[in-house]
């Protein structure tokens, strides 16, 4: 952060952190309020709103639904003192559990409007998981899938297929699963849930998770991209 000078007011602080095991299952309402917290006890010299009730102010990259663990997950804050990459992190890890923790922490590189896509992959343990399973997939997600699509302006049949940059499932025999890797639309306008492609599965393909004991499914976020699909963001 060299280029930050004392004299500012505020500077902006990017964080990546990650977000799996037990932490999959809290809102992202309730990861806001998590994170304040932790920048509280932490004792950085985080920037307060002004008001009645002030508090730390954080803008969070693209929400996780909940059940989705994430590797690269980011927000944006504001420091009233300059700081280190390395103080932040070793002032805030402390503060969070192990299932949450802080990998990098620089001035932001891009707009969190920048975000285009996002990586994902989906581990399936499922009775029917087969090579010739795995192949049906990636033809069910190359060709047209309309689904029920929920969105602010009310939901609506839309077909899923042009907010897939891509998919490919892959057969593991060692232990009977499949791994669903694909990039999918993450802007605000077009933003696409893997829940989706499960239901599209589900619907067309009978891979149906109704017994957790026998079939289930665990998705983690790897990576989030611009516009064009594979540069990094940060």
């Amino acid at each position: 952060m060299d280029d930050i000078h004392p004299q500012s007011k505020t500077l902006t602080v990017r964080l990546g952190f990650y977000k799996v095991g037990d932490m999959q299952f809290i809102s992202h309402l309730d990861l806001q309020r998590f994170m304040k917290r932790a920048f509280v006890r932490s004792g950085l010299p985080i920037w307060f709103s002004e008001g009645f009730n002030p508090h730390p102010k954080m803008v969070f990259s693209t929400p996780l639904s909940i059940g989705i663990q994430s590797e690269c997950e980011f927000a944006d804050t504001k420091m009233t003192a300059p700081v280190t990459p390395a103080q932040v992190v070793d002032a805030l890890n402390p503060c969070m559990p192990d299932t949450l923790q802080l990998f990098y922490a620089a001035p932001p590189v891009h707009k969190m409007t920048d975000i285009g896509y996002a990586s994902y992959d989906i581990r399936i343990t499922h009775p029917q998981s087969s090579p010739e399973m795995a192949s049906a997939m990636d033809a069910l997600f190359s060709s047209p899938l309309i689904l029920t699509k929920k969105s602010k302006a009310g939901d609506r049949d839309t077909d899923i297929t042009p907010l897939i940059r891509s998919a490919s499932t892959v057969y593991d025999p060692a232990d009977n699963t499949m791994t669903l890797h694909c990039v999918l639309c993450a802007d605000n306008a077009n933003f696409l849930n893997p829940e989706y492609l499960m239901r599209g599965a589900a619907r067309d393909l009978g891979l149906t998770f109704d017994d957790p004991a026998s079939a289930w499914y665990e998705c983690i976020r790897r990576d989030l991209f611009l516009c064009d699909g594979t540069t990094p963001f940060l």
